[in-house]
């Protein structure tokens, strides 16, 4: 599946459709928001604040999942910790580490690929290590702060 095609499934295949949605978006009319989401018309496209909003509506995240798939990456979602709710940084933090994982990851498996590791790839992989442990030590900054908030 690609991202229109995540699109169009995401509006038709909620109840009511594009009826339903239109409104809730502030698009003039279903047609416009059909029209938006086919695949096979040039004129009229979702834009990223529509994409994101028909998401949050309709709870059905196939086009941010998509659109990760393509670029290699992952959605997951993230724990419900109410205390984290009060510190979106710390929460960013952690965002920014599973990311930074999945580039660790991707770099090793870059890295590998050949069955030899050349001397730029070595560096490669301890940029990105290096970059983990930064994030690892602002998170554990930021945990400490919480506690001596509380």
């Amino acid at each position: 599946m690609n991202i229109l095609d995540a699109a169009y499934a995401t509006v038709h295949d909620h109840h009511g459709g594009a009826s339903a949605l239109a409104p809730r978006l502030g698009i003039k009319s279903p047609a416009v928001l059909n029209s938006k989401v086919n695949p096979n018309t040039e004129t009229h496209h979702l834009t990223l604040l529509e994409a994101s909003k028909l998401m949050a509506l309709t709870g059905d995240y196939r086009i941010l999942q998509t659109l990760c798939a393509e670029h290699g990456k992952a959605a997951i979602d993230l724990p419900d910790i109410p205390e984290s709710q009060r510190d979106h940084s710390l929460m960013d933090t952690f965002v920014r580490i599973a990311i930074q994982k999945g580039n660790v990851a991707q770099t090793f498996h870059d890295m590998m690929a050949d069955g030899r590791i050349t001397h730029g790839e070595a560096l490669d992989m301890s940029k990105v290590i290096h970059e983990l442990h930064v994030l690892l030590g602002t998170l554990a900054t930021q945990v400490q702060a919480c506690i001596e908030k509380n």
